[in-house]
């Protein structure tokens, strides 16, 4: 996909619309079926696909950037060639926080009918986008723990059955990691819950700092975090438990608080559901406890 360009927006220049209004406004029906296809998903990424292929009937477009929302969400094939109309999204925000455009690319200039059509529709795609961001931020505000900014116990029910089914449809391999902090409830005793919470909070960092982008990380509940891994084999997975450990062991202020960390991992195999791959890292975790904690140990 080419979106290089440097093409203005020539919708700003007098001679931009062909002196012919060649294109015909749009009827009831197809506003409806529009309507209709475009409020059947909340999902952001459906959304921006459904939008493109719909256009497509509509008009001679090549390519589509939403790329404010998500830089992957670029889709057609544009060219140098092509015509650029940039629409702001109104009461859509970008990945920054910033007021969101959509960029058109077509392949011949818009007549003033076509133009027109196109901003009917872009608005009421826009209306859509809206809802679907409030959706999106009310659904992270349930799946993420509202202490470490971390997914919570539901976000990480939802993000395990995602990954399994992706696993089984591409035959692609993942780990899980369950993490269990040593010495958590001396804390508490020692030094009070909200010396405890500071623990929490240091240990959500440490993991963020540590897991690469493709890893997911979740505070599953009391002093226990799990991760999702893009690691298909027991010396990624291994090596992937070390970097997180060395981490841990390397914090000043948990050494301070004798914090330490237990590990127990397992490797997706066909057949697996949640229950199995958790039950088997669970295992291997409580191996590693009563085994003398600090330590890491695979199923």
């Amino acid at each position: 996909m080419d979106f290089s360009t440097t093409i203005y927006d020539s919708t700003q220049h007098d001679n931009f619309y062909p002196p012919a209004s060649t294109g015909q406004a749009l009827s009831a029906s197809e506003i409806t079926s529009f309507i209709s296809e475009i409020l059947s998903t909340l999902e952001l990424e459906k959304l921006g696909e459904i939008y493109f292929r719909q256009l497509n009937g509509f008009f001679s477009l090549t390519g589509l950037s939403l790329s404010d929302l998500d830089t992957r969400w670029v889709y057609g094939n544009a060219k140098l060639s092509s015509t650029l109309v940039a629409i702001p999204l109104p009461g859509v925000t970008s990945q920054e926080g910033k007021p969101a455009t959509a960029h058109y690319y077509f392949a011949v200039p818009l007549s003033l009918s076509e133009r027109n059509a196109l901003e009917q529709l872009h608005e009421l795609f826009a209306k859509q986008v809206a809802q679907a961001q409030s959706f999106l931020r009310l659904h992270q505000m349930t799946t993420k723990d509202v202490l470490t900014g971390l997914g919570n116990r539901s976000g990480f029910d939802q993000a395990l059955i995602r990954q399994l089914g992706w696993a089984q449809r591409h035959e692609e391999g993942f780990s899980l990691l369950v993490i269990d902090l040593d010495n958590f409830k001396s804390v508490n005793d020692s030094h009070g819950h909200r010396e405890g919470d500071n623990v929490l909070v240091h240990v959500a960092s440490q993991l963020q700092q540590v897991l690469r982008d493709e890893d997911e990380a979740f505070r599953f509940g009391g002093d226990e975090f799990c991760c999702l891994l893009d690691c298909q084999t027991q010396f990624q997975l291994e090596c992937a438990a070390s970097r997180i450990q060395l981490s841990i062991n390397q914090s000043s202020y948990l050494r301070r608080m004798n914090v330490s960390f237990s590990l127990g991992g397992a490797i997706y195999r066909e057949g697996d559901d949640t229950g199995k791959l958790f039950d088997r890292a669970d295992a291997a975790l409580y191996k590693v406890k009563q085994s003398g904690k600090n330590n890491y140990l695979a199923a």
